[in-house]
């Protein structure tokens, strides 16, 4: 009975670890680009956009890329590069 609860903590600890909570960017929101252009460059490389969300200052991209795999991208909102923890 244990096991189930052990591995549904060990799955949400490993979901919180990989996310850095640190902000893309310490620019004001004036300065971003439009969530728009997010959303159309992941479109641009093929991806089918499932989620997108604006969240610790940066933009969060998620969906399907075009191989058919799950994809992640984490930009910057300023200048709509990936960070560097960005998963594909």
């Amino acid at each position: 009975m244990r096991t189930p609860l052990l591995a549904l903590a060990l799955l949400a600890s490993a979901h919180a670890y990989a996310h850095d909570e640190t902000p893309c960017t310490k620019e004001p929101a004036k300065q971003w680009q439009p969530f728009s252009e997010a959303i159309k460059k992941a479109e641009q490389a093929g991806h089918t956009v499932k989620v997108a969300e604006v969240h610790h200052r940066c933009y969060e991209i998620r969906g399907v890329g075009k191989d058919g795999k799950r994809f992640e991208w984490v930009l910057d909102p300023v200048t709509l590069s990936p960070r560097s923890e960005a998963r594909k």
